[in-house]
């Protein structure tokens, strides 16, 4: 092969190889970014879900609360009277 041709060819892979290697680190950068965009949403969705648990739970434990008010208050009209 022409020396010429040779050094023409390398030139042109050492530009590609350069190019991917480029490409490797910019991919590299954005997977990253990704990464801590996604941890962040996994984090808020768990606080989302903790926060929603909290007031559920708050809520039924008044809905008990009542519940069991309203019992006692039937109960106590309608259990025998001792005069």
């Amino acid at each position: 092969m022409d020396q010429e041709l040779i050094q023409y060819l390398d030139g042109r892979f050492n530009e590609v190889n350069e190019r991917i290697e480029e490409a490797k680190r910019h991919s590299g950068v954005l997977v990253e970014g990704l990464r801590h965009e996604l941890q962040s949403v996994a984090e808020g969705l768990a606080m989302h879900i903790q926060v929603m648990h909290m007031q559920e739970r708050e809520y039924h434990d008044g809905q008990h609360r009542e519940t069991r008010a309203l019992i006692r208050s039937v109960y106590d009209e309608l259990k025998p009277r001792d005069n």
